[in-house]
């Protein structure tokens, strides 16, 4: 029997792309240029929603400067994040993980305990200026984890943006 480069037989070209498309669940592709996740340069951030992590996107290289800052922030007075001009989101991570301190949890704890609000305010303030276009692929059993992807035009500015966002409330609290 002749060797063929077709691994499928006889399936022609096409159908094996249109196969190939279809196993890419709905929200793994780009929004700018509908290539999969795993091919596009447009993902700012691929975000875990069960187990709370990034797994891939431009973030993925200032991600602890980030999640630092964000600790930091979640640590603070709400009062003096509202003066900082920081968001309600930030505000309330930061009233949750207050109140667990307040119940004598160690920062740490707290913010493990509420490590969820603090990605979802990532995910927010990602999204806030409307630059950021959000997709989900829903997960198929209790088993499997929800995945949240975020594009963008410019993945490495939204990300520069977010850390100069995030340093400025930092700093203002600080001075505060």
């Amino acid at each position: 029997m002749p060797m063929t480069d077709n691994p499928q037989g006889d399936l022609p070209e096409s159908r094996l792309e249109a196969e190939e498309e279809d196993e890419v669940p709905a929200g793994g592709r780009c929004t700018i240029c509908e290539m999969p996740v795993s091919e596009c340069d447009h993902l700012v951030a691929s975000i875990d929603v069960r187990f709370s992590e990034l797994i891939a996107g431009a973030i993925f290289a200032h991600d602890r400067t980030i999640l630092d800052l964000l600790e930091e922030l979640a640590t603070s007075e709400p009062d003096a994040l509202k003066l900082a001009g920081a968001s309600p989101v930030l505000e309330y991570v930061a009233t949750l993980v207050r109140d667990k301190k307040d119940e004598g949890h160690s920062a740490g704890e707290a913010i493990a305990m509420h490590f969820p609000h603090i990605m979802a305010a990532l995910s927010y303030h990602l999204q806030e200026d409307g630059d950021v276009e959000a997709t989900t692929i829903e997960a198929d059993s209790e088993d499997d984890s929800t995945i949240e992807n975020l594009w963008a035009q410019d993945p490495e500015w939204i990300v520069e943006r977010l850390i100069e966002r995030l340093q400025g409330w930092a700093a203002e609290i600080n001075e505060g």
